[in-house]
């Protein structure tokens, strides 16, 4: 008989997760070998129950006046390369495409100006650099070199997060937020001014509320010991890839997206799900979760289906939901995450109306209290995502703490947008059109002590068989990272199906 695994949740981690599931060779290098054990031709079933009408979750491609455009991710990382090695399994690599600019700028004492030259994340290793850009006062400037006297105590493991060489969490101390620990450093208004509406715009949050470790794992190892951030930042950036990283031979730039829109990646994988016999369901929530004595009952919209192993896919909240009877301890350590939500408005204008400012776009920091949190130049950014003519624009709101976009109608969101953009790009003409994209609870928000949180959730499902978790609650928003735990999640209840 053979055996059946449910994957709740049709977003980029459980379309991976179903692929790896149906036999598919991991994108993610890490992988690779453990699924070699696996020969993929077990007689297993895997279906996907999605509660929307679609599939690909925040991945989201459309028309704008004709135009394909995104109102989601528009691009992602290469670093972790996994999303590029599966447009390539997919045979739709050749279509990724790197921006026409990536420079940006940041608001900043009443103009727009440049992000400095070699950021780590928002973090300035060139302290020269950041003072040509003006993006802080001369004070700020002095505070932020006071680092280099290297006269703090050195940045223990704990203290960020990482577990010591020993793993007890308990004995090494609390985990600071990644805002306490830079600001402590450089600073408050380098951290405010730059490195917040960079790397706290990433996660539609603030450093004061987030963990270093999991929004900047590789800065947080780097930190490990030292007692100036600047400096150790400098050794990081000796050992970081140039502008360009190599994915199996091929040069590939740090950000790519895709001709047509990433959502041509949803469409890909789809089809190749359904050529594995995956059965793709949507429209079909799951209500209930039940644990037999070997095997799940989930109770569905469209029915109640039995199940051998379980991949939950979903948002941390729905999967808090459906443990909470079976798993209870799991239930109430996901159940605490907090989300925020956002909302994007697109825009276009005639060009005659005036040119965008340089760049692919500006980040507004918290401290200037304005409703938009970035804006990027599409158009410019992006040259296919507008007519001849045209330019086109996508503001960002919300973040966590700020749940006015949450409050106003589309119309009342759209007037307090352009009444910012005239005043900081001097757009005063009527927009051609408009359109609001609204993603509530969209983004987790990795609180200090969140990888611990995770691991307390992992270690009460460990009684459960075959029953894995996916998806960026866990830690690690974008896609290529989402497709990982995809993966993950389907060798360990393959392993725990002894497939």
């Amino acid at each position: 008989m053979s055996r059946v695994v449910a994957v709740v949740g049709g977003g980029i981690s459980g379309l991976a997760a179903a692929r790896a599931l149906a036999g598919a060779r991991p994108a993610s290098l890490e992988l690779r070998d453990h699924s070699s054990r696996h020969k993929g031709e077990s007689n297993l079933e895997i279906v996907v129950l999605e509660s929307g009408d679609r599939f690909g979750g925040k991945i989201l491609s459309g028309e704008f006046r004709g135009r394909s455009l995104d109102f989601g991710p528009d691009n992602f990382l290469t670093r972790n390369p996994s999303l590029t090695e599966l447009c390539d399994q997919l045979a739709i690599g050749d279509d990724l495409v790197a921006p026409a600019t990536s420079s940006a700028s940041v608001v900043a004492r009443g103009a727009l100006r440049p992000l400095p030259t070699g950021l780590i994340l928002g973090l300035p290793p060139d302290l020269s650099a950041l003072a040509r850009s003006r993006i802080v006062s001369n004070r700020g400037l002095a505070r932020a070199a006071l680092d280099l006297l290297a006269m703090s105590a050195p940045i223990s493991a704990s203290s960020l997060g990482l577990a010591p060489a020993n793993g007890a969490y308990e004995k090494g101390g609390p985990e600071w937020s990644a805002g306490s620990i830079l600001t402590s450093r450089l600073g408050r208004e380098l951290v405010e001014r730059l490195v917040d509406p960079l790397l706290g715009g990433i996660n539609a949050g603030g450093l004061d509320q987030l963990s270093l470790v999991v929004v900047a794992p590789q800065v947080a190892r780097a930190l490990v010991g030292h007692r100036s951030v600047t400096r150790a930042l400098r050794l990081l950036a000796q050992k970081m890839p140039k502008p360009s990283v190599n994915t199996g031979g091929k040069p590939r730039p740090f950000f790519l997206g895709m001709r047509g829109g990433l959502g041509r990646i949803v469409e890909a994988l789809v089809d190749d799900l359904r050529r594995r016999g995956v059965q793709l369901r949507t429209s079909t929530e799951v209500k209930a979760l039940r644990r037999g004595q070997d095997r799940y009952e989930l109770e569905t919209t469209n029915g109640t289906i039995v199940a051998d192993g379980v991949v939950l896919a979903a948002p941390g909240y729905v999967s808090a939901r459906l443990l909470v009877d079976s798993a209870p301890e799991a239930a109430a350590e996901l159940g605490s995450i907090p989300h925020s939500s956002v909302a994007l408005i697109t825009l276009a204008w005639p060009a005659a109306a005036g040119s965008l400012p340089r760049g692919s776009g500006f980040l507004v920091p918290r401290c200037e209290r304005r409703i938009i949190t970035g804006c990027t130049f599409l158009s410019a950014k992006w040259p296919h995502a507008a007519n001849a003519g045209e330019v086109v624009v996508r503001a960002s709101t919300g973040r966590y703490g700020d749940e006015r976009p949450s409050t106003m109608s589309d119309d009342e969101l759209i007037e307090a947008v352009l009444g910012e953009l005239r005043e900081l790009m001097g757009a005063t003409v009527t927009p051609l059109a408009t359109m609001v994209q609204r993603w509530p609870r969209a983004f987790p928000q990795y609180l200090p002590g969140h990888l611990r949180k995770i691991e307390r959730a992992r270690l009460a499902l460990g009684e459960l068989p075959a029953l894995a978790l996916a998806g960026p609650s866990l830690g690690g928003i974008g896609i290529p990272a989402c497709l990982t735990t995809g993966e993950r999640a389907a060798m360990e209840v393959r392993d725990r199906l002894r497939l």
